[in-house]
């Protein structure tokens, strides 16, 4: 079997070998090597063929917890569609190994949107379930597959008169290409408070991502005049997956909604740079429980929904 399992702890991002054929970019070296001062444990799957990693997974631990991520949307275990069995059996075995080293009593792993890599996410349910994990959260996750149909063409009625109001009323969409970070940040608190909900990570780590990473972190925009009406974080997850990580919208341009204009332009977008699926998101509210608006809301905008499942075992 021409692969070999390692398990590296804080491996230097100049040793780190590539994936193959393109990974998700939060489990990328250079994105867990920023995720936590306490380091990462990465396991890895290398096939000595091509000297390319077919799986990987990067844990931390915190106090009695080992958790994949530390702090991203997902972690977990990812591998090629073509990995063999016995090699995804052994690569389990070995991280399983790692973490009980560590002493903890609960691993946990959050996993990726199914619609992601519908194969692999079926195989790695299917092998935790079997080895004692247990599903600790189960959420539906709004995408939209990214055909060459015009956007108004899929969405309710509703929401198509909405696009039109936005777009006779002048508001204008927009790839920011080099946006003003505090503009950015403080649009997301305001807008956020005002909901009800708190931003999901200090405004410290957001600036930092946005400058570390501008090309994975897209901001896109909507504006009324000189007025930002809505913006969103995205994140270029794979070359061929755009997630939007953090939308908002002014309530002072409520009766607009911004967001369709926004959602419009992104799947533009999308089919400019031969992205094949726009990820919308769980629908949660202030207090992570699914929000019913909000899922009528996507399923207007003719979002199809796949689970987003987090994994937990106790040793």
């Amino acid at each position: 079997m021409p692969y070999h399992i390692a398990l590296h702890t804080d491996l230097p991002l100049s040793d780190a070998l590539p994936f193959s054929p393109n990974g998700f970019f939060f489990n990328t070296p250079e994105h867990v090597h920023q995720q936590s001062a306490g380091g990462a444990h990465t396991v890895v799957a290398v096939n000595t063929l091509t000297n390319r990693v077919e799986a990987r997974c990067s844990f931390f631990v915190d106090g009695d917890q080992a958790r994949s991520p530390a702090a991203a949307p997902f972690g977990s275990v990812e591998f090629v569609e073509t990995l063999p069995e016995p090699v995804l059996d052994t690569v389990l075995d070995a991280l399983l190994a790692a973490v009980v080293a560590t002493g903890v009593s609960v691993f946990r792993l959050v996993n990726y949107p199914h619609c992601y890599a519908p194969p692999q996410a079926k195989r790695l349910t299917a092998q935790l379930l079997n080895r004692g994990f247990t599903v600790v959260s189960a959420n539906q996750n709004a995408f939209l597959p990214i055909t060459s149909d015009l956007f108004e063409t899929i969405i309710d009625a509703s929401e198509r008169r909405r696009l039109q109001k936005c777009r006779r009323a002048g508001f204008r969409f927009d790839h920011w290409q080099q946006p003003d970070l505090d503009a950015v940040t403080s649009f997301l608190i305001s807008t956020r408070q005002r909901q009800g909900y708190a931003l999901t990570l200090p405004p410290d780590r957001l600036r930092r991502l946005l400058q570390t990473f501008p090309d994975e972190f897209p901001v896109f925009v909507v504006r009324a005049g000189t007025a930002i009406a809505a913006l969103t974080i995205a994140v270029r997850v794979r070359s061929d997956i755009l997630y939007s990580f953090l939308p908002a919208s002014s309530p002072a341009y409520h009766t607009y909604s911004p967001m369709v204009l926004l959602t419009d332009g992104l799947v533009g977008y999308c089919q400019a740079q031969h992205i094949q699926l726009l990820d919308l998101g769980v629908s949660l509210d202030g207090d992570y429980q699914p929000k019913p608006s909000l899922v009528r809301f996507k399923q207007n905008l003719g979002a199809q929904e796949c689970p987003k499942l987090t994994f937990e075992k106790r040793f």
